[in-house]
């Protein structure tokens, strides 16, 4: 991991900005949106971007199992071997970008002429909203997509991150300049649309420029990605994991309803992609590591895996204490729906938690590419999120939902853990377990104090004051606790330390 020590810093870095900008906007635009549109005119848009966030699993297991087959190429610095794998990653993106532009052409018409939509917004509207969003799509399919996995599996994830940076915000002024002059929720949508097409035009142009030695015409290894279909069980068990909640609330609720859960979503998938930006920032190295120094893999791995975990019971443990008072300030200019949901809150804390704790752990299973064995879990893992969550939340609202991802993510949990640990990492399961069941004492203990209640209907001026002194206490219990049960982790990152100041 030596020689690519300034990738991995320049990506931490560009990272951190990136999500410093996605942040600060997330909060400015959908309170704007609520207010000039109305609850369900949010709810509208959070819908469009799950639906296209949803299609994106036409391409998430050759992705996937591109990214992974690269790992041991680029790390053997075999070029042929990399020109071979993006050859046939062409040649599938482009049959399933036929695919993709027809479903999305039939989601469309479903949801513009077929479905009721909210007041104030008609067919064709939200039909131009559709096809505003698919453009990009459409590009990054058909032209750009290899090149970015190719950037990322390099370790040049910072050059995707700096052009994302600039996206969001320039779109991010262009949407106040449109909120602003205008109350047209399309203009808001074609700002996006334009932008992402110049960052796309970038990043294809740098990836032409950079690496020279890319050849698409060469003959193409379909075997190295012949795994993408048993990755593809994966993604989408993602995918229904992060976006079918709102698209289930919309069919079985209403825009009202959709948008309370998405403003939940919002401050969580935000935070969520904080925590794993930084991650991804050398998540190339690790994958590279495994396939060529196992010793040392494991090594880092069990300091990785640590400090991921308990970095997210930190964030999600402040988030459960003072987020909910921040919400009922976010949202107190709008006297449509409530957005006040104590329960809703608590099952949000909960399950990003549980997603977290196996995050780490199931990047072991990408890593290795062994995708084919462990299909059955993400099969399972859908019927759990479909089924429970359709029945809870014809029984429960909104939280049952969460209850349905709640249930699917215990199974995944337990199931992966197991897999990686045992099966591939050849160690006790109880490695993962002891890091969990550390923070998870520490998390207990916190919400035994407070709950998520504690500070509501406070001022944002006094809510800034205890969320510091109580983060003062609460920062340092979760090291303490963790330095005491897992020293290991702790020695590795001091030595790694030591070794780059000799340098």
């Amino acid at each position: 991991m030596d020689n690519k020590g300034s990738r991995i810093k320049y990506n931490l870095i560009s990272s951190l900005v990136c999500q410093i900008v996605i942040i600060s906007l997330s909060f400015i635009l959908p309170s704007l949106y609520i207010r000039i549109f109305g609850s369900e005119g949010h709810g509208v848009l959070s819908l469009v971007k799950d639906v296209f966030a949803y299609m994106c699993i036409l391409e998430a297991g050759v992705g996937l199992a591109t990214t992974q087959a690269l790992y041991k190429r680029l790390g053997n610095n075999d070029h042929n071997g990399a020109n071979s794998v993006l050859s046939a990653t062409d040649r599938y993106y482009k049959k399933t970008g036929v695919l993709y532009a027809a479903i999305i052409l039939v989601v469309a018409v479903i949801y513009s002429y077929l479905r009721p939509l909210p007041e104030g917004i008609d067919g064709h509207t939200m039909f131009a909203l559709f096809m505003l969003n698919a453009i990009p799509s459409l590009f990054r399919f058909f032209i750009q997509m290899k090149y970015t996995i190719l950037m990322e599996a390099d370790g040049r994830k910072y050059v995707i991150n700096n052009s994302e940076t600039v996206v969001q915000l320039l779109s991010g002024i262009g949407k106040l300049a449109v909120l602003f002059l205008t109350d047209n929720i399309l203009y808001i949508q074609l700002v996006y649309c334009v932008i992402a097409l110049f960052q796309l035009a970038y990043l294809y142009f740098y990836a032409k420029r950079r690496y020279k030695w890319l050849d698409l015409k060469t003959k193409p290894d379909f075997e190295a990605v012949s795994q993408k279909d048993s990755v593809l069980v994966h993604k989408l068990s993602g995918m229904v994991f992060n976006n079918t909640d709102l698209i289930l609330i919309t069919s079985i609720c209403d825009y009202g309803a959709t948008s309370v859960y998405a403003v939940y979503r919002m401050f969580f998938a935000t935070m969520q992609g904080f925590i794993t930006s930084i991650a991804s920032s050398f998540s190339f190295a690790l994958g590279q590591l495994f396939h060529t120094d196992r010793e040392k893999f494991d090594k880092m791995f069990n300091a990785y895996e640590t400090f991921y975990i308990t970095v997210s019971y930190i964030v999600y443990t402040l988030m459960g204490v003072f987020l909910l008072p921040l919400i009922q300030i976010y949202t107190t200019d709008n006297g449509e729906v409530n957005y006040t949901n104590v329960p809703l809150m608590l099952l949000f804390v909960l399950m990003n938690l549980i997603s977290e704790s196996k995050l780490p752990i199931n990047g072991i299973i990408e890593y290795s590419g062994d995708f084919k064995n462990t299909r059955s879990h993400a099969i399972w893992e859908m019927i759990i999120n479909l089924s429970v969550s359709v029945v809870a939340l014809k029984c429960l609202g909104i939280c049952g939902a969460i209850i349905g991802t709640i249930a699917a993510l215990v199974y995944r949990c337990i199931v992966t853990i197991h897999y990686s640990n045992v099966k591939i990492l050849k160690r006790s399961q109880m490695c993962t377990y002891k890091i969990i069941i550390v923070n998870a004492m520490v998390f207990a203990l916190v919400m035994a104090i407070f709950f998520v209640d504690a500070f509501s209907n406070v001022s944002f001026g006094k809510l800034l004051i205890y969320g510091v002194l109580n983060s003062a206490w609460i920062v340092p219990l979760y090291i303490l606790v963790n330095f005491i049960f897992n020293r290991k982790a702790f020695k590795t990152v001091f030595e790694l330390y030591m070794e780059k100041k000799k340098q």
